[in-house]
């Protein structure tokens, strides 16, 4: 016995049993068959069966005809083949009516059953074809929504990223921004009040990827700009921050950042870390990891963070970064890690802070040979001159 192919139905509408039972025996063991004796019968089935793939029925019917019936089909069902029986005296009027309901083939009256299935088998074929193109158009307007989407995105991060550096008498800042994706979840700024000589920086790493990430990033980097308006101590802000957040973050989002004010004149500086990796300082031949953690933001109500003080001396470098930078892995499967980038910063540490920070991002990209990038990459340098 031939199985049935479950995923196409074939809807048989006559108003005399005797063409019913003859239609449903062609069919049977090949597709399954939904059988109606009137129009009106039909259309129940039409309501209820969204996968009904062909529709054959007769044309003179005492409800209503069968181009009627099948202009009602069109709609709820826009890929069905159908099919028409019909007597000869009625070849004109089909001709009329084949465009206006897409009438796939008529048969005259009486039919073969051999050449009925192959009428059918041929119109399933069109049938397929039609609904993988519906799909294909589908998905077409899918990606160019997403498209769509993914350009505002980056509109959007093109706001909130600082576009280039203040001019610091005795310093120079560089950075390197690298999203995974077409727009990131890492994000850093800065704000220079000329009048204390003051320097704010933060740099952040929004949990996920893509679209979400980016205006999760965007409210936050809202926030921040506003309080860089009248700073508190990094710690303190941290934690204000952090209250604002959690009623707002779902579990599953948070941010984690650093945040740095730093004393132009006497390079005196104040580092909060929520989550980021330790930042960098080299200092001649040396270079010291900076021991400040703290959980996330968004994460734990009522969380305080700790507050490191260092100075930052003259030819000193300090480097800011996500750990995209460290979790960055090779086609063997090994991660860049922390002790990889100490030695590369090591390496560079003498050259002039732009390239030093490409420097920084190209030795990552020779350790990783080109694989797939799984996180954003955030590197921020900051170099005291005098």
């Amino acid at each position: 016995m031939i199985s049935l192919n479950q995923e196409h139905k074939i809807l048989v509408v006559d108003d005399e049993m005797a063409n019913l039972q003859k239609l449903q025996r062609t069919f049977v063991n090949r597709y399954p068959v939904l059988v109606a004796s009137s129009g009106r019968e039909a259309l129940q089935f039409v309501e209820k069966e969204s996968d009904i793939a062909v529709i054959v029925a007769d044309q003179r019917m005492p409800d209503m005809t069968g181009i009627d019936f099948l202009r009602q089909t069109l709609e709820p069902l826009p890929h069905a083949i159908r099919i028409i029986l019909t007597g000869f005296t009625d070849v004109e009027v089909l001709l009329d009516a084949i465009n206006s309901c897409k009438v796939f083939r008529y048969m005259v009256k009486p039919w073969d059953p051999p050449d009925l299935l192959m009428t059918v088998e041929r119109g399933l074929e069109a049938y397929r074809l039609a609904v993988e193109n519906e799909r294909f158009r589908k998905e077409l307007i899918r990606r160019e929504r997403l498209a769509r989407e993914l350009e505002i995105a980056r509109e959007i991060q093109s706001y909130i990223l600082p576009r280039e550096f203040p001019s610091l008498d005795g310093w120079e800042m560089a950075a390197e921004y690298h999203p995974a994706r077409e727009v990131g979840g890492d994000l850093f700024d800065f704000d220079w009040n000329p009048a204390t000589n003051t320097l704010q920086i933060v740099i952040g790493d929004v949990s996920g990827k893509s679209i979400p990430a980016a205006l999760y990033g965007a409210v936050f980097s809202g926030q921040m700009r506003s309080l860089f308006a009248s700073p508190r101590p990094p710690a303190e802000t941290l934690a204000f921050l952090n209250a604002s957040l959690v009623p707002r973050y779902h579990l599953s989002n948070y941010i984690a950042v650093a945040y740095l004010s730093l004393d132009l004149k006497d390079g005196m500086a104040r580092l909060a870390n929520g989550g980021m990796p330790f930042p960098c300082l080299a200092r001649g031949s040396e270079v010291t990891r900076l021991a400040a953690s703290g959980v996330p933001l968004g994460l734990l109500q009522g969380t305080n963070y700790d507050e490191l003080q260092f100075q930052i001396m003259r030819g000193d470098l300090l480097v800011l970064f996500s750990d995209g930078v460290t979790d960055a892995v090779n086609p063997d499967g090994q991660m860049y890690d922390e002790e990889r980038f100490v030695r590369s910063v090591h390496l560079h540490s003498s050259e002039p802070v732009r390239e030093f920070a490409r420097s920084l991002y190209r030795a990552i990209l020779e350790f990783t040979r080109k694989a797939e990038v799984n996180d954003d990459i955030a590197i921020l340098a900051l170099r005291r001159l005098r």
